[in-house]
């Protein structure tokens, strides 16, 4: 908290504030993201100042001299700006629905800018300029903004939070290795798992260099790292290069598509350049959609003047194959326009299309195949810049074969998936016949790819092959990596490569310095930093930077002793943040969850079903926190939220709930589980080991105990899995030669056969164990009854099994049976 009335800090930086008197209805708007602050922010009543904060001149006198340890402001001219700041959210904004998004529109309203003496701007700069004081707000700010219903609910911000919310002054849990400073348990509580997760990497990584000898130093944090931005960002933009012609044209999105590839959605959005080999050559630089008309983007086309004629009329004839819908053009003309920016349309007041066009992912229309089925035929043969950048998106949404499945296949490797795509795309940048097909699109998705699956090395190579394509884009890439490895020499490092190049930085930018922070002043720095240079007006950016502060902001609302209905209230009073999409949600579940607040996670998960908000796997999982390892409650939250159509259950949630299960003994709800996630071919490594770790625990069937523990621990494995004769399942002859002629009819009758200790026999029960397994994993089959009918059926089996010493014959007669439809394939 802010400290306020206290002289004895460890740094003089509060001291700003000590002097002004809180008035018993000021809410503390700190606590909130700036949008919500600039929502409700209000005049405080000068009867509420105490005499030295409100004359300017007694102002000046109580505030500190400048301190040798504050960094002074990257910007001179922050005062006059600091009004736009704070109010980012234009009043007379409409909020309007965009690409099947659901807007709550907002009355309009005007509020008159007053003005102020440069005594008193002179002054406020000075206050914000103390760190203490960026989020907070100024007494000095918005006279006339309007009265909202959310006065109430932000006035109760006053209270104190029981946990007590960190400095900015002091970096916490500052940069990675100072978690000493805090308790342990109170830095786990406080920050989102996306911070601890930055803060883990960075202390990894410090460690290893300390092992490798290596002496870390970097003195600069986070926020010298924010003026050097701001001083890249106030560079001048480069000029065309001397006795180069250009030459604007404006594009549909279906041509550059065909001229280009790079169809996936939002990466078809982004600046591209690419290289055509006419003549001495021509590049094609297509802008960012907010640059184009709207409908179409402007491409640049750089060359001699003849190149461009050349290329201009080859774009004209692609057109005109469009047009003509020649069977032959892979990219037909769409018969609904694809449009590329709706934000430009309404600029110019132009119509906006009901109906419009939109690219498709790769993964929507059929799943990936794995690299291998990729390269059966040899390496790729690539002969045009849209061949080249559509083989890169192939590689990246390439999906590696079930475990079972590839070693059936032979395409077992010592490496791992994500190690041999990094090295496919290594050589294809690094191969010289490829050069001149590469573009900015194939750069961006093989980085985008290599970061997220700790290429890091390989990200180098590729990058310095083609950096000459790269754009702000590409860095965005490298910085947001960089920020979400608390890698600051690696951040600096590029940013001063933007600043060579001349690339002026972007929104994408300053987000990505945003995911370097980890507290919530900092973060509410940035944003204003970003509303001072307008970055805020645009409905992308706001949203993006409500992915990063969500968490913090519902922490302290439901710390605050607020309620989640008011939470939302405000989200929706405010415009761009009344969006939740699954990603917020899970982030609110999660912060329930750290807070073991069971009211707020129920009072969540009421309005994500009342008012049918998208939820994903991740939201689910932050609920099954809550149910402490109890199946039948994890089964109430699961069904609530299965019932939604678009819900589809993930490999971690079946493991989740299939081992609260399995814990509890519960042979039926294992059962169904574990068959749901063969057939959806969702196994994870955990389960398969139970399965066959209690496959190997063999017992005869003419043992009884009335140890009810002891029976699952050798029975368990034997109940889940497929035992039916009558299923297409041969084990090899080699196994069947080795079988006693009693079992070859059903082998699956050795594993209850008895135990053997070691041997040969040991090692059949082990190989048939197995072989049943994989019987399961290859099953290729489909379930007949919805998984929620099921596990309901199974859940009352189980409360009349529970606690009861079943015989293993009794349990394989009567376990719930499994229905499956249309078998794929003869297993062998």
């Amino acid at each position: 908290m802010i400290s306020r009335g206290c002289t004895c800090l460890r740094r003089p930086l509060s001291a700003a504030l000590d002097s002004i008197a809180a008035g018993p209805d000021e809410p503390l708007l700190f606590l909130y993201p700036r949008w919500a602050a600039s929502a409700v922010r209000q005049r405080r009543p000068i009867s509420s100042l105490t005499s030295a904060s409100a004359s300017p001149k007694n102002r000046k006198n109580t505030s500190l001299p400048p301190h040798a340890g504050v960094r002074p402001s990257a910007s001179t001219s922050f005062a006059p700006t600091c009004r736009h700041a704070s109010r980012w959210i234009s009043h007379d904004a409409v909020s309007t629905q965009l690409d099947g998004d659901s807007y709550v529109k907002l009355p309009g309203g005007h509020a008159e800018d007053e003005i102020k003496d440069k005594a008193e701007e002179k002054d406020t700069e000075h206050l914000l300029d103390s760190q203490p004081a960026i989020q907070s707000v100024s007494a000095l700010e918005d006279r006339t903004a309007p009265t909202t219903k959310l006065s109430g609910v932000c006035a109760r911000a006053t209270k104190k939070s029981k946990y007590p919310i960190p400095e900015e002054s002091e970096v916490w849990p500052l940069t990675p290795g100072s978690r000493n400073r805090v308790p342990m348990g109170l830095w786990e509580r406080t920050l989102s798992p996306r911070n601890r997760k930055q803060v883990r990497y960075g202390e990894f990584t410090l460690e290893r260099q300390k092992s490798e000898g290596r002496t870390p130093t970097h003195p600069k944090s986070w926020m010298d790292l924010r003026d050097l931005l701001l001083e890249v960002q106030s560079q001048s933009k480069s000029t065309t290069r001397r006795g180069t012609k250009y030459k604007e044209l404006f594009i549909p999105e279906e041509t550059i598509a065909l001229m280009s590839g790079a169809t996936t959605p939002g990466k078809a959005m982004e600046e591209n350049i690419w290289h055509l080999p006419v003549r001495h050559g021509c590049l094609v630089h297509v802008l960012p959609p907010e640059k184009g008309n709207g409908l179409c983007r402007k491409v640049v086309l750089m060359g001699s003047e003849g190149t461009i004629e050349l290329v201009e009329e080859s774009i004209k004839r692609q057109q005109e194959l469009q047009a003509s819908g020649d069977p032959l053009v892979e990219v037909q003309k769409s018969p609904v326009p694809i449009v590329a920016s709706i934000q430009k349309l309404r600029q110019l007041n132009r119509p906006v299309p009901l109906v419009r066009g939109t690219w498709t992912s790769p993964l929507d229309d059929q799943e990936g195949v794995s690299l291998d089925r990729l390269l059966e035929s040899g390496p790729p043969s690539v002969a045009s810049v849209k061949e080249f950048a559509d083989h890169v998106e192939e590689v990246v949404n390439s999906q590696p074969l079930n475990h079972v499945k590839a070693g059936r296949e032979g395409e077992h490797s010592r490496h791992s998936y994500p190690a041999r795509v990094a090295t496919h795309l290594s050589r294809l940048f690094s191969r010289d016949s490829n050069r001149k097909f590469c573009s900015t699109a194939a750069l961006n998705s093989a980085l985008r790819y290599l970061y997220k699956n700790e290429g890091v090395s390989v990200a180098r190579t590729v990058f310095s092959e083609a950096e000459h394509l790269a754009t702000v884009d590409s860095y965005n890439i490298l910085l947001q990596s960089a920020a979400l490895r608390q890698n600051k020499p690696m951040f600096e490092f590029f940013l001063k490569a933007m600043a060579q190049r001349r690339i002026r930085p972007n929104a994408g930018t300053w987000l990505a310095l945003l995911q370097g922070m980890l507290t919530q002043k900092t973060k509410a720095a940035i944003i204003k930093d970003m509303a001072k240079k307008g970055y805020m007006k645009d409905i992308n950016a706001i949203r993006s930077a409500l992915q990063l502060t969500i968490s913090d902001s519902f922490f302290v609302h439901l710390e605050g002793g607020r309620d989640v209905h008011s939470f939302f209230d405000l989200m929706i009073k405010t415009h761009g943040a009344d969006w939740f999409t699954a990603s917020l949600l899970s982030q609110m579940f999660d912060v329930t969850s750290r807070l073991k607040n069971r009211v707020a996670m129920q009072e969540l998960l009421d309005i994500c079903i009342e008012y049918r908000l998208n939820m994903n796997s991740a939201c689910l999982m932050q609920i099954l926190d809550l149910a402490q390892n109890d199946i039948f409650t994890a089964l109430e939250y699961t069904s609530q939220i299965m019932k939604r159509v678009s819900f589809k259950l993930e490999g971690n949630v079946l493991e989740k709930l299939f081992f609260f299960a399995y814990k509890g003994c519960h042979y039926n709800i294992c059962r169904v589980l574990w068959h749901y996630a063969c057939m959806e071919d969702t196994t994870t490594k955990h389960m398969r080991a139970v399965i066959l770790d209690s496959l190997t625990r063999n017992v005869s069937l003419n043992t009884s105990s009335d140890d009810v523990r002891k029976i699952w621990h050798i029975c368990a494995g034997k109940v889940i899995i497929r035992r039916s004769a009558r299923a297409k399942f041969r084990i090899s002859q080699e196994h069947l030669d080795q079988l006693p002629p009693e079992f070859h009819h059903n082998p699956f009758l050795y594993l209850v056969s008895g135990f053997k200790a070691s041997g040969p026999e040991r090692a059949l029960q082990l190989k048939l164990a197995k072989a049943y397994m994989h019987r399961d994993i290859l099953t290729g089959a489909f379930p007949k009854y919805p998984l929620l009918v099921m596990l309901e059926a199974a859940a009352t089996m189980d409360q009349e099994w529970a606690g009861k010493p079943w015989p293993l014959a009794w349990m394989l007669q009567n376990s719930i049976g499994i229905s499956a439809t249309r078998q794929s394939q003869v297993l062998e």
